[in-house]
């Protein structure tokens, strides 16, 4: 989600950047410095001097306003970079955490299957004593990844309406279905 906001960030970014160029070229009337010399010299010989005088104020307007833009421009490159290197640190530490988390889910793993093969390996009247004071989704977990067998024997070894209840969540199949 935050990388969605930080992307949306940067498509404003670059549009605002071009629309603030797009304006200071078209409606602001920055022109090649040969352009603004000949159109000195034609205006000169034509206008009258007070709209001359006019003229050369609003373009000294239009000037600074042109130089407000690129100072805008620079701002807008330097925050898209921050933006840029922020969503790279991100990015790697989206990666750091994926392979943290990779880790534990195989140490989890790991340490379930030793607690498998722990219970797998008592005597089955202990297992059943043990089992049948876990949480029952606990239990079934453990007896769902033992061999069938052993399942059978631990329980055989519980009392009848527990080991009913735990073959009943171990097939997966409500009773209702029946």
């Amino acid at each position: 989600m935050k990388l969605s906001r930080v992307f949306f960030l940067l498509v404003n970014l670059a549009l605002i950047k071009i629309f603030l160029a797009v304006a200071a070229f078209w409606n602001y009337g920055i022109k090649l410095p040969e352009v603004r010399a000949q159109e000195k010299k034609t205006s000169q010989s034509r206008c009258p001097s007070e709209l001359f005088e006019a003229l050369r104020i609003e373009r000294r307007k239009l000037e600074e306003r042109a130089k407000e833009i690129t100072i805008r421009e620079k701002r807008l490159k330097l925050l898209e970079q921050q933006v840029e290197r922020r969503l790279t640190a991100l990015l790697e530490l989206e990666n750091s955490l994926d392979e943290k988390l990779k880790k534990i889910q195989v140490i989890e793993s790991e340490r379930f299957k030793l607690l498998v093969k722990a219970y797998s390996e008592m005597r089955p009247s202990k297992a059943a004593g043990l089992l049948v004071n876990m949480d029952p989704e606990m239990a079934v977990k453990i007896l769902s990844a033992m061999k069938s067998d052993q399942v059978a024997r631990i329980l055989a070894a519980m009392p009848p309406e527990k080991a009913a209840a735990l073959a009943e969540a171990l097939s997966g199949i409500s009773p209702k279905k029946f």
